[in-house]
């Protein structure tokens, strides 16, 4: 990718990026005295009382820019672009119309904002920058961000200071960086208008040196390539929007324009990175699915990694390709429909530090044609097929399964069969532990700005803390419309209680009503299965190492369910796979010959065959097929281990 080194295309800044610095004219500048204080000269800066009377462009001329005046002018942009995050969303429509571009620019750049270390050396506060754009970059506009400012931070080099025409070269210089993140860029979209802007501010400080004047003529020029979005891409033309990801720039550009102008940044209001979005969306647009469901991003580490080697690794399994980052450490952004199998090919690669999976299909679905007014969101654990999950729209967050240092996100980069292979012929370990709180309040912000009411339902709190950091998210994320339960128990159980929830909001009741159902239900809801060995209950500390060991010469296996406080528990006495099938299946009998039977669906770890012979005695007994056979989540499964089954059932009264 080639960047010309001025409006004639001259010079080919991508050939020389890694010898050439742009700032090489201004070895070092004079310091700028500021406003005496007791006798001293007071360094300019962009923060502190002094401010507003130093930097108000019609008081003072702005000749350079340190490391405060940098940082502070992120803060600015940033916070311009808080206030515009819905709107960022609403037109969301390439290079899918997922509905996040606004959040994902406003969590790049927040966590870029707080987790840079100021100093008044530019290169020293544009490299934190760096480090923490790398670190916080979300989304393909918020990686291509992060790789400008990376491009920026080397431009900077080592200068403590650069002055407007250095300031330009800088700019020019850290386009590449953007471009070459791209497998294939577009044009018409953010990049295009950094380009523009650049070019402009090039132009520009040729005659103007003063960055009060400087930036605010080169804004009308990023407004005007904005403006030309739609006529460089057909969708944004057929669907009347300018690109969003360059909006965004823009929008951070009147930021800093802004900032200037006041000289302080008492005006701008900075929330958290995961503060939870105000309003609701003004506008729909492109109604159209995504060719890819999933998209996936990751951080790599290792020795002898390529940005082309990456892209084209990663070109097999979807698009929208960005790959940011470089010495040994990469950002890497895909969509795609495999996101277990882009894990495995990473892996192989290197270490991954980091993984997200959004599920843009639910995304799309729920910005444009919600199923009802009321949002499911439920945990991995849930045992209920996609098909369902599907049909009902229900969102769904994951648990993370950890091993060697390596870690997986539950049912999306860990499938099942993957899990018992492991257990079975390596003896790995694994842990689990609940979604992140900034997980969890991105999910809520995103649900209550596409449903009335929110109604989250997960794995019983005995078993796991999913359930409490999921209510603190939704306090935090204004949970007034959200409503956090408890199901109490797991797996299946959890699985047929979710859908019976997303039945009655198809069927158009209220969020009252569906409330009411799933209190009536869960003390209704109950889940047996048998274990195939007491191994992987003594593994994860749930069996004794005596008990595991005698059961085993014995060939003697437990039962095991959930009781009404949601602990799981043995279930009669331990015996062989035969006669503990016998047992389930006369409990079955029993409970519902007394109380009645709702639904009920059969489970299993690694074991179909089981599972269809269970399912089999089970309909027989009752008359009717259940509502679904499926194999166990990984992070219930690592418990129970490969050839466990079971059933879980709703009772009538």
């Amino acid at each position: 990718m080639s960047l010309p080194g001025d409006i004639g295309g001259e010079k080919n800044y991508n050939a020389k990026k890694q010898q050439y610095n742009p700032l090489q004219s201004i070895n070092s500048l004079p310091s700028i005295p500021g406003p005496s204080v007791r006798g001293r000269h007071r360094p300019l800066s962009f923060s502190g009382r002094l401010t507003t009377e130093v930097f108000h462009p019609l008081k003072m001329k702005i000749r350079c820019i340190d490391g405060e005046r940098y940082r502070n002018a992120f803060l600015a942009g940033t916070a311009a672009l808080e206030r515009r995050r819905e709107h960022l969303n609403s037109i969301n429509v390439f290079p899918v119309p997922d509905g996040d571009t606004g959040d994902n620019m406003v969590f790049t750049c927040r966590s870029i904002a707080e987790g840079t270390r100021v100093s008044r050396s530019l290169a020293e506060t544009a490299s934190s920058m760096a480090e923490a754009a790398f670190s916080g970059a979300r989304g393909n506009s918020g990686i291509i961000f992060c790789q400008y400012i990376h491009g920026l931070a080397r431009a900077f080099g080592p200068y403590p200071r650069v002055d407007a025409p250095a300031f330009a070269e800088s700019l020019l210089f850290a386009v590449p960086f953007a471009e070459e993140a791209l497998h294939r860029p577009v044009e018409g979209t953010i990049l295009t208008v950094m380009r523009e802007w650049s070019h402009a501010v090039r132009r520009i400080s040729e005659t103007e040196t003063d960055f009060a004047v400087l930036l605010p003529l080169s804004l009308e020029d990023a407004r005007k390539s904005l403006r030309e979005t739609p006529a460089r891409m057909d969708l944004l033309a057929r669907e009347k929007v300018v690109d969003a990801g360059a909006q965004g720039f823009v929008d951070f550009l009147e930021g800093v324009v802004e900032f200037l102008g006041r000289g302080s940044l008492r005006h701008f209001s900075l929330r958290s990175a995961t503060a939870a979005p105000a309003g609701s969306h003004e506008h729909s647009h492109g109604d159209e699915m995504p060719p890819f469901r999933y998209c996936t991003e990751a951080v790599l580490h290792g020795e002898r990694l390529s940005r082309p080697g990456l892209i084209g690794g990663l070109s097999r399994y979807g698009d929208s390709i960005v790959v940011g980052g470089d010495g040994g450490r990469f950002r890497l952004h895909v969509h795609t429909d495999r996101p277990a199998e882009v894990m495995d090919c990473l892996s192989g690669m290197g270490r991954v530090s980091f993984q997200k999976v959004d599920d843009m299909k639910r995304q799309v679905e729920a910005r444009n044609s919600p199923l009802s007014t009321v949002g499911l969101l439920t945990d991995s654990c849930c045992d209920l097929p996609q098909e369902l999950l599907d049909r009902y729209q229900v969102h769904t967050v994951p648990l993370t399964v950890s091993s060697g240092g390596w870690e997986y996100l539950d049912k999306l980069t860990l499938k099942p069969g993957e899990i018992y292979t492991a257990l079975r012929e390596t003896g790995r370990t694994f842990t689990t532990s609940q979604p992140a709180f900034g997980e969890f309040v991105k999910r809520y912000s995103f649900l209550k700005s596409c449903y009335d009411s929110v109604i989250s339902l997960h794995l019983s709190s005995a078993l796991s803390g999913t359930w409490s950091v999921s209510r603190k998210a939704a306090s935090h994320a204004g949970g007034e419309r959200i409503h956090v339960l408890d199901s109490r128990n797991v797996s299946g159980a959890l699985g047929l209680l979710v859908l019976k929830a997303a039945e009655a909001a198809a069927a158009g009741k209220s969020c009252p009503e569906i409330l009411e159902i799933l209190r009536s239900a869960i003390p209704r809801t109950r889940i047996f299965a048998g274990l195939n060995s007491l191994r992987y209950l003594v593994r994860g500390g749930r069996a004794g190492a005596m008990a595991g060991f005698v059961g085993t010469m014995l060939n003697l296996f437990p039962m095991i369910t959930v009781d009404p406080e949601g602990k799981a528990c043995s279930f009669g006495r331990p015996g062989s796979e035969r006669s503990n099938r016998k047992k389930m299946l006369d409990e079955f009998k029993r409970l519902t010959d007394r109380h009645g039977l709702d639904k009920y669906s059969v489970l299993h770890a690694d074991a179909p065959g089981t599972a269809e012979e269970l399912a089999a005695d089970l309909e027989e007994a009752c008359g009717r097929a259940p509502e679904y056979t499926m194999e166990i989540s990984p992070v219930v499964g690592i418990n129970t281990g490969p050839g466990s089954a079971g059933f879980a059932l709703i009772l009538e009264d």
